[in-house]
């Protein structure tokens, strides 16, 4: 197997992992006396505010494997804003 298919498998693989914690973080949390549709707007909210603070400084990576790199560290980092902005909220979860 070549570099580049190496590469394109690591980075599928990558976006697959990440996509997976964003799906799944609605199940976790609770909040006595909020209705599904409050949580899924407050998970909504929190999801769309920790993107913003994740994005890119706009500079493209030297390779694959940097990109991939950075994308995992940004999916960590706006994972834990989520979890952050859901307590501030009153969730536990």
């Amino acid at each position: 197997m070549d570099t580049n298919a190496r590469r394109g498998i690591a980075l599928l693989c990558s976006v697959v992992m990440l996509t997976g914690c964003g799906t799944a973080q609605i199940k976790g949390w609770s909040k006595p006396g909020a209705s599904d549709a409050q949580k899924q707007r407050d998970l909504a909210e929190c999801d769309y505010d920790a993107s913003k603070a994740t994005t890119g400084d706009g500079r493209a990576p030297k390779s694959s494997g940097d990109a991939v790199g950075d994308g995992v560290v940004r999916g960590m980092e706006k994972s834990d804003l989520i979890k952050k902005c859901m307590r501030i909220r009153g969730y536990s979860g």
